[in-house]
């Protein structure tokens, strides 16, 4: 007799058959049968044992036992024992662009990053290197269990460069918060910000998995007055329907300005702002009374050296805000959220217990497992603008759904379910992926993708891109050289 929590062969194979037979059906019904659900919604609340039911795009049912269900024959039933089953992580914003120098920029520094990656061969890229990269980018995001990605796409050189990248993130079959936003140095059309208008036609309300954003810088530090939030910018971008996500929103100069865009009311939950560290606690209790949304990027700050290095959990716990995670740069750090939470997690706890060690009155308490897989599922969906369609699993809801093996010879035996999603797992750990009701990856693998034919183009562009920048490169230590030093 096969022990609870494992899946027979003969169900996985029936499962598979059925699966596959009705990709693209709109009607078509699965169940996930027998997992530990993880709802990330406070009114249903987490099931030891549960099912969830998908019909069509969107999630029908989540309860203990959807028994009749399972014997009625309308359905797929999946088999999810030994899984635990939950929403599909956000990733509040990655440079999807410079996927092609995955780890090449790991251990430098903040000014290390912008002068190779910004300015050396940002200027290079071509439109099918943007379609490159996105694409690579996307399905990394999906491997690992991100079912929401938004792509901070601040290489649109011009109009082709940004629907290369548009057409990769259909392509990927992600859901996709596309933010436009310009170079920060060399030539290019000076299309934008007029070019928002042509890409929200173009993606339009007709899209499910695709919206846009505009992108928009914190302080005129970094990229110039014109690519600033600022009245103008937020105007603009209101008079178009947009969201705006807001990079580099850190230090004392971008504090200045949330301050003073707070004060003048112009804040908004339509605004996305990334890092916030270093902020002053006036700059904190702005957004906080604005409802304007955040994205901690635990990693970048840290391993970039990004003005403090800390991601700012406690201050965004102190003024009441709920923030979501980021990636960021895939060319110095991981693809995975995993690896995101673990470090808010463990960078927090460790703050919070040094500031106790040494008696200060202000330690504050541990941030706790639940917290943390919040801020990658129903918080990232808030910063993403997306909360009313996805991040938690209710009825109503889109169907994007993760399944994570807990009963490998890595995580097994199943003790806490939060603790195998948030410290245990890994993208290995990812065994089934739906995006919007459609499989994306399956025992595994994920499906209708052609890994040989991506792993050569992604080659092509980044050694292209090398030589034309004229740059050569070992990649047993990702050191780059100039060619003619050699």
């Amino acid at each position: 007799m096969v022990p609870s929590f494992q899946r027979s062969e003969e169900e996985l194979a029936r499962a598979d058959d059925l699966l596959r037979g009705t990709l693209g059906d709109p009607r078509r019904r699965v169940l996930l049968r027998g997992g530990t659900v993880l709802t990330m919604d406070t009114a249903i609340g987490d099931l030891a044992r549960g099912d969830v039911l998908i019909e069509g795009a969107t999630i029908a049912a989540v309860e203990p036992d959807l028994s009749q269900v399972a014997t009625d024959g309308g359905a797929v039933v999946v088999p999810a024992e030994g899984m635990v089953v939950m929403p599909g992580m956000h990733d509040v914003h990655r440079h999807c662009w410079q996927t092609q120098f995955r780890r090449l920029m790991t251990g430098c520094e903040l000014s290390t990053y912008q002068d190779v990656l910004l300015r050396k061969l940002g200027p290079l890229y071509r439109p099918d290197d943007m379609y490159t990269g996105t694409l690579a980018a996307g399905l990394g995001a999906l491997d690992s269990g991100i079912t929401t990605l938004q792509d901070f796409s601040h290489n649109a050189r011009s109009q082709e460069h940004s629907d290369r990248a548009i057409d990769a993130l259909r392509d990927a079959g992600i859901r996709t918060v596309h933010a436009s936003g310009p170079p920060l140095s060399g030539k290019w059309d000076e299309q934008w910000p007029e070019d928002l208008r042509r890409l929200r036609q173009r993606i339009g309300s007709h899209e499910p998995l695709l919206s846009l954003r505009s992108a928009l810088l914190g302080s005129d530090e970094v990229g110039g007055s014109f690519y600033t939030l600022r009245p103008e910018s937020i105007a603009y971008a209101r008079s178009l329907g947009l969201g705006m996500t807001v990079d580099a929103a850190f230090g004392p100069a971008a504090a200045a300005n949330i301050e003073l865009l707070g004060r003048a009311g112009l804040l908004g939950p339509d605004v996305t702002l990334l890092h916030c560290n270093a902020f002053t606690d006036e700059a904190w209790r702005v957004i906080a009374d604005s409802g304007a949304q955040v994205g901690l990027c635990p990693t970048s700050d840290t391993q970039l050296g990004i003005f403090d290095a800390t991601p700012p959990a406690d201050k965004a716990k102190q003024f009441g805000v709920r923030p979501g995670l980021c990636v960021d740069v895939e060319c110095a750090l991981g693809t995975d959220m995993f690896a995101q939470m673990q470090a808010i997690y463990t960078t927090q706890r460790m703050l919070t217990y040094r500031r106790r060690y040494y008696n200060e009155a202000d330690a504050g308490v541990p941030i706790d497992l639940r917290t943390v897989l919040e801020m990658a599922t129903v918080n990232g969906s808030q910063a993403n603008g997306l909360s009313a369609e996805v991040g938690t699993l209710a009825s109503g809801m889109q169907a994007d759904v993760v399944l994570i093996d807990v009963e490998s010879a890595e995580t097994l035996p199943l003790n806490n379910a939060l603790g195998a999603a948030v410290i245990g797992a890994s993208s290995k750990d990812v065994d089934t992926v739906f995006v919007a009701g459609e499989l994306r990856k399956w025992r595994g693998q994920l499906i209708d993708f052609d890994l040989a034919t991506l792993r050569v183009a992604v080659h092509e562009s980044r050694d292209d891109l090398l030589a034309r920048a004229g740059f050569v490169l070992d990649v047993s230590s990702g050191n780059l050289t100039r060619s003619e030093e050699i």
